[in-house]
């Protein structure tokens, strides 16, 4: 089962290298990412599933791949490329360490699912039933953070504008905090199956955590949104006053 997993993730994001590289294109480049999902879950399940909480999963690692992906894919070609990768698409090393990376990313932040489906009969509990919550709520805040900004940035009247309304008037980045959650909820609904050395799986939620905080999510962020919005007081104040995930936690 786990052999299966790592060797389908592999092949879907090799595809995506190739693809990407040979049409100089990241317009797929998140689809990709969402698809490894999806079809890791969809083959662990076909595998192993024997009890609710493996149903439900798998209906939470779709919707979550659904939605995500095709948000991306719809965000892509609003926006036409991702300035991400402008120094990434020429440089085969680079680039294909950024899909490396991602392929990694997957994996490491399956091993919950993973670990789940190679559980037989699991018996739903009220651990399972938190994580559950807690993934519910962090997909809805994601959902709806994405939506906003999707909405606000189709604006034309917000050109050279940054979005504080909404969710995002509470924090700069709702749409991370409804991801971390989701990761977290997760792991949650693992615990009751992990023994010894699995209890490792609490990489998952603090491998997400670490790459939106310090790597490919806020600090890129940030940095393009100073050259955007730096001079202006407004942006100035929010980024003073306003958390980056957690409500009133500066």
């Amino acid at each position: 089962m786990l052999l299966e997993s790592i060797l389908t993730v592999i092949i879907i994001n090799t595809i995506g290298f190739v693809w990407g590289y040979t049409q100089q294109s990241d317009k797929a480049t998140d689809l990709f990412y969402s698809i490894s999902f999806a079809s890791l879950t969809g083959v662990l399940w076909f595998q192993g599933a024997n009890s609710w909480m493996h149903h439900l999963l798998l209906l939470m690692i779709m919707s979550w791949s659904i939605r995500l992906g095709s948000y991306l894919f719809k965000r892509i070609h609003a926006m036409n490329k991702d300035d991400r990768f402008d120094k990434l698409r020429q440089d085969f090393i680079r680039f294909a360490g950024f899909w490396l990376l991602q392929a990694s990313s997957v994996l490491i932040l399956s091993i919950p699912i993973i670990i789940i489906y190679q559980t037989p009969n699991i018996i739903l509990t009220a651990i399972h039933v938190l994580g559950l919550l807690i993934w519910l709520f962090g997909f809805i805040i994601e959902t709806i953070a994405d939506q906003q900004k999707f909405t606000f940035r189709q604006n034309p009247t917000n050109n050279g504008q940054f979005i504080q309304s909404g969710l995002w008037q509470y924090v700069q980045h709702p749409n991370y905090t409804g991801e971390i959650l989701c990761w977290i909820g997760i792991f949650i609904c693992a615990t009751p199956s992990l023994q010894k050395w699995e209890w490792l799986a609490i990489i998952s939620p603090l491998w997400i955590i670490f790459l939106l905080v310090f790597v490919s999510g806020i600090p890129l962020l940030q940095k393009a949104a100073q050259k955007k919005y730096g001079h202006l007081e407004s942006y100035q104040s929010y980024q003073k006053n306003t958390s980056l995930l957690v409500p009133f936690l500066y």
